[in-house]
């Protein structure tokens, strides 16, 4: 079983909108999967170990800065290496603002700082998920993840990690 947290921060319930649609791509044959909203500070780092991939979803604030939680997710991830674990990043945001999903681009550089294997495509959604387009760009993330960690577990086991 391939463990995988979709960890998310949610204003106005559009991420979480986000994390649910990528969660329904998981056959839950193959994945174990926990869905978790970032309560303030009461993030454990070293949890993050006990996955083989995150998915992690976060709004963008204002004119694209990282909302409090995602700040605060952001201090406890200093302590983490991430070497080994595949992450998938998505987002919400508002076009009506510059920096329009930019918390995206921010966590992605992020959790490459932690040695994480991050998938290249990421998730960047109007509002909610409603469009044509967004769906698919939910399943092209959920199929590079699938992909990816499918990869990386096999690689692991193979003792070439």
């Amino acid at each position: 079983m391939i463990h995988v947290l979709i960890l998310y921060a949610s204003s106005t319930g559009n991420t979480e909108e986000i994390a649910s649609l990528l969660e329904q791509h998981l056959d839950p044959k193959v994945y174990a999967v926990s869905l978790e909203n970032i309560e303030m500070g009461d993030m454990d780092p070293q949890q993050l170990l006990q996955y083989d991939g995150i998915l992690f979803g976060t709004y963008t604030y204002d004119d694209g800065d990282l909302p409090f939680e995602t700040e605060v997710f952001c201090d406890t991830l200093r302590t983490v290496d991430l070497t080994g674990k595949v992450v998938g990043v998505f987002g919400s945001g508002d076009t009506a603002y510059d920096g329009f999903c930019s918390a995206v681009d921010l966590m992605k550089v992020e959790f490459k700082k932690h040695n994480a294997q991050v998938i290249p495509h990421s998730v960047k959604v109007d509002l909610s998920p409603d469009e044509e387009e967004d769906l698919q760009s939910i399943e092209k993330l959920a199929a590079e993840f699938r992909k990816t960690i499918i990869n990386a577990n096999a690689t692991h086991e193979a003792g070439q990690f």
